[in-house]
C-alpha cells in the first residue's frame, strides 16, 4: 500500500512541476494582435519549427490595413511575402554549392570569375584583392550610394528589362559607391556586394541566378516553383495572395515620392493615415526579392536546422558558411557578426543565426537559436522605411515576438526532456521501492 501511495505522489509532483513551467506559452493570438496593432503592423505570418516539424503556426491580421471590407486574412500557407534580405541567405547556400562542386574558391580574386565581362577593383585600393568571401560577408569595401540605390527600385517586374551585370557595373563605377577603407576586415552591409556574389554564381553555373535557385535550391526542398519566385509574373494566377505594401503616416508621401518617384506611391482612398506602394521589384534581385509563403520558407529553415542535407553534401560546408572571419564594423554594429550570406545577432544577451529584412511596407525575420534546434519565421507587412520612432517600434515588436517564441518553445523542449527524465526516475524509484519493501 505504501508503495502505491509513493508512486502516485511521485507522478503528481512530476507532472505538476512540468505544468507550472508550460503554463504561459505560446503567446495568444490576442496578445500578438495587440503587439501588431500598437506598432501599426496590419498582419503577420508566424511559424516555429524544429528539425522535423512545424510546432507552431499562426496567421494574424490582414494583408492590408483597415481600409477595405475586402481585405484578406494572413495565411502562413498561402500569403505570399517578399522575403527581403532573407533572400541573401540563398546566395550563401548557392555559393557553398559552387565550392563543393569545385567551381568556386571563396578566397580568389573575383575578377578571375568576372573576366572578360567586367573588372571590379576598389578605386582607392586597386592593388588589394576583392574575394567572394568579402562580398558574402560585407567586407569588400562597398558602401552605399543613396541616390543610385533608390533608382534600383522599379515597378512590377521591370528588373528584367536591364541586364543584371550592367546594373552592378554602373553602381560600382561611381567612386561614391565605395568606402574609404580597403577590402578585407571592415564590414558594411551591402546589397550590391551580395548581388555581385550572385552574379559570379550565375556565370559559373551558366544560367541566371533565379533559374539556379529554382533548380538547385527550391526543387530539392520540394518548394513549389509556382509559389516561390523573384518575378511577380509567376503569381499571375495567384495575385490575390500577394501581400501588398503600405506605409503608415501620410505625411511621408512627399518625401517618398521624391526619393522613389518611379514607384508611384499614393495616399490610400478614404484614409488619412496610409500610403500605398504598388508591387515593385529591385534590380539587384538576388539580394532581396525572393517571394514565397511562410510555410514554403519553413521547409528551407527546417532543412537548415538539419545542415541542408538536400543541398549541401559536406558537413564542413555549413560550418564554413556560418563561420565568422575577423571583422570590425564600419558603423559600430557591435551586436552583429557577418558570415557568408547569413549573420549572427545578439538579442537580449542571446545569439541567433539567420537574417532579417525590410523593404517599403514590409519587415521580415528568419532566425535559429545558437544550438540550431529551433527556428522562428516572422513575415509582416510592417514598415521601417522612415527610420524614425515608429520604425523602431516595428523592429522592437518583431524582436519581442521572436524572443518570446524562442523562450516558449525552448522551454517546451526542455520540459519534454525533463518529462522523459522524470519517467525514467519514476521507473527506477518504483523498482527500488519494490526491492526495499519486498
Amino acid at each position: 500500500m505504501m508503495v502505491v501511495k509513493l508512486f502516485w505522489s511521485i507522478i503528481i509532483v512530476s507532472l505538476t512541476t512540468i505544468d507550472v513551467y508550460g503554463m504561459e506559452c505560446p503567446p495568444t493570438r490576442a496578445s500578438i494582435q495587440h503587439l501588431l496593432d500598437e506598432a501599426y503592423i496590419p498582419g503577420a505570418a508566424v511559424i516555429v519549427v524544429n528539425s522535423t516539424d512545424i510546432v507552431y503556426e499562426q496567421g494574424i491580421g490582414y494583408q492590408s490595413p483597415l481600409i477595405s471590407k475586402d481585405r484578406r486574412s494572413i495565411d502562413p500557407s498561402t500569403s505570399i511575402f517578399v522575403l527581403a534580405s532573407i533572400s541573401k541567405t540563398f546566395v550563401g547556400v548557392a555559393a557553398m554549392q559552387m565550392v563543393e562542386s569545385h567551381h568556386l574558391n571563396l578566397d580568389l580574386d573575383i575578377n578571375q570569375y568576372l573576366s572578360p565581362e567586367m573588372k571590379i577593383i576598389h578605386p582607392r585600393y586597386p592593388n588589394i584583392t576583392i574575394t567572394t568571401r568579402h562580398l558574402l560577408s560585407h567586407m569588400a569595401g562597398i558602401g552605399q550610394h543613396p541616390t543610385e540605390e533608390f533608382k534600383l527600385y522599379v515597378p512590377g517586374d521591370d528588373f528584367t528589362k536591364r541586364k543584371f551585370s550592367d546594373v552592378i557595373k554602373m553602381y560600382l563605377s561611381y567612386e561614391e559607391s565605395w568606402l574609404p577603407v580597403p577590402p578585407g576586415h571592415i564590414t558594411y552591409y551591402s546589397n550590391i556586394g551580395n548581388g555581385l556574389a550572385a552574379h559570379i554564381i550565375e556565370r559559373l553555373a551558366g544560367i541566371s541566378f533565379e533559374d539556379y535557385v529554382r533548380e538547385k535550391i527550391l526543387k530539392p526542398l520540394d518548394i513549389d516553383e509556382t509559389k516561390a519566385s523573384y518575378r511577380l509574373s509567376t503569381f499571375q494566377d495567384n495575385q490575390m495572395n500577394l501581400v501588398d505594401h503600405y506605409i503608415y503616416n501620410v505625411s511621408f508621401l512627399e518625401v517618398f515620392n521624391q526619393i522613389a518617384p518611379q514607384l508611384n506611391a499614393s495616399r490610400v482612398e478614404n484614409s488619412s493615415d496610409w500610403l500605398y506602394v504598388p508591387l515593385f521589384s529591385y534590380s539587384i534581385y538576388p539580394a532581396g526579392m525572393l517571394r514565397m509563403s511562410a510555410y514554403s520558407l519553413s521547409k528551407y529553415l527546417r532543412s537548415f536546422l538539419n545542415n541542408f542535407p538536400n543541398l549541401l553534401h559536406n558537413s564542413q560546408s555549413i560550418d564554413e558558411m556560418l563561420s565568422i572571419s575577423s571583422q570590425t564594423s564600419y558603423v559600430n554594429m557591435t551586436d552583429v557578426e557577418f558570415s557568408l550570406g547569413w549573420y549572427w545577432q545578439v538579442y537580449n544577451g542571446r545569439r541567433f543565426i539567420g537574417h532579417d529584412g525590410s523593404l517599403p511596407g514590409l519587415r521580415t525575420a528568419m532566425m535559429a537559436n545558437e544550438k540550431r534546434n529551433l527556428g522562428v519565421i516572422i513575415l509582416t507587412n510592417g514598415d521601417i522605411t522612415r527610420n524614425d520612432m515608429q520604425a523602431s517600434k516595428v523592429k522592437e515588436t518583431i524582436v519581442q515576438l521572436m524572443t518570446e517564441l524562442f523562450d516558449c518553445f525552448e522551454m517546451k523542449t526542455n520540459i519534454a526532456f525533463r518529462l522523459h527524465a522524470n519517467i525514467k526516475y519514476i521507473g527506477w524509484t518504483i523498482i527500488s521501492l519494490y526491492f526495499c519493501f519486498y
